[in-house]
Formats: C-alpha cells, structure tokens, sequence
C-alpha cells in the first residue's frame, strides 16, 4: 500500500511541475532596493583627535528645516595630522538636501559646519568631495568662529590692546591659558579643567564685565558657543 501512495505522489509531484513550465525561458532577474544615494569624502584633516567628549567631526546630511543630522558618519582620526582620510556615506535619503563637513553634538545637532554642499540632489551613483587640508581642531574653531569674528577689533594687533590680551590667530593661546587676570585678582583667564573659575567664562555667562567698559555677557549669545567654549576649557583647555 505504502509503495502504491509513493508512485501516486510522485507522479503528482511531476504533474505539477509540467503545469508550470509554460516553454517560454525567462531572464534570470534580480530587484536590488534603493538603499539612497552615496557620497565620497576626502581630505587631509588635522585636529580631530583634540575634540572634547560629546562632540563627533562628520559628514552629515541635514534637511532645510532641521539642525539635527538625518544621517552621519564620523570621520577617523588620522594617524598622523595632516594625513589624507577618506570616508564614505551610504543611505542618503531624498530628505537630506544638504551635505555638511562639520561638527555635531551627543543629540546630532549641528554645532559648527566647515563646509556644506547646497541644494545637494545629486542623482550619480556616488558624489565626490575634496575639502583639501583642513585644520577641524576644538580650539582652532573657538579661534575661528569667536575671536576671529567677535574679539580682534579690541584684542587685536594694536600697541596697546585691550587689558594687553591678543587674541588673534596664532597668538592667543599663549595670552589666555594659566594667564592671570588684569581684572579679577586670584583667577586666570583660562584654567584648565575649571570653566567656572575662568575669567573667560565669567566674562562671557555672566555681568561681570559691565563696569569694564563693555558687557561681554552681550557679545556671544548662542549657547550653543558657549558651551563649547566651556567644554574645552573643562577638556584641558587644549590648543
């Protein structure tokens, strides 16, 4: 009996697949998801080993609306400064319409970009971009982003500035960590691992300053500044 099931199984199995088989040959196809578009980020970078914990250099792709990155990869540490890195982002989403080199915080927001492509809409299976030799480095940016554009017109190149401080590119470090304070007695204007007994600090969180002749509580008022500031100064203060 058994044997008698087996052969009409069998001639069941045979049956069927006669039934599928049309004749015809069909192409041997495959359908591979769009995983988004890709970009190739090159460079020679310098600085990013002296960023504070809580803030990650990256290529990050962002939307018109939003500081906080869609998607994000962090760039390694060279071995060397000024050695030549390169990094590829997949997943790029039709949501993201720009493309930033920059610096994002432990929420993916955008702290300081470096360079942006704009409108980025590319439709190539892979975009390039070369942003040369670039110094990304924590206090460079402070340098950049803060002295640069909101200090040298009084703490510039000048006989005599402001309370003899220099804060111009190339000068300023040397002017401002474990340098004692003209104003405040017993307090420097950066210590090390101490933001709040920085004068720098005080100056700049705090009315401190409004009987020195400018209000520096005034001049900076993106927190998210300051707490980068106060981050290096509380990281070592390095230069």
């Amino acid at each position: 009996m058994k044997k008698y099931m087996l052969v009409f199984a069998l001639g069941l199995l045979i049956a069927g697949l006669s039934s599928c088989d049309d004749g015809r040959i069909y192409e041997n196809t495959s359908i591979v998801p769009r995983e988004g578009r890709v970009l190739k980020l090159s460079g020679k970078f310098s600085g990013i080993g002296k960023w504070s914990e809580g803030y990650s250099v990256v290529i990050a792709g962002f939307n018109a609306e939003s500081d906080y990155a869609v998607v994000s990869k962090v760039i390694p540490t060279p071995d060397t400064d000024g050695d030549e890195v390169q990094v590829l982002l997949s997943g790029i989403s039709e949501e993201v319409t720009e493309i930033e080199l920059c610096v994002i915080n432990r929420l993916r927001k955008r702290v300081v970009s470096f360079q942006t492509i704009d409108d980025f809409t590319a439709t190539a299976d892979t975009t390039l971009m070369e942003v040369g030799a670039i110094d990304v480095g924590m206090y460079h940016t402070i340098q950049q982003r803060v002295f640069d554009k909101t200090c040298t017109a009084c703490h510039g190149g000048s006989e005599k500035p402001a309370a003899g401080l220099v804060l111009l590119s190339g000068r300023s470090y040397s002017y401002l960590v474990n340098k004692p304070s003209v104003f405040v007695s017993g307090l420097s204007r950066v210590t090390p691992n101490n933001s709040k007994e920085s004068v720098l600090h005080q100056i700049l969180n705090t009315n401190i300053s409004s009987n020195w002749g400018i209000d520096h509580s005034q001049m900076i008022t993106s927190s998210t500044m300051l707490t980068l500031i106060d981050s290096w100064i509380d990281n070592g203060a390095q230069e």
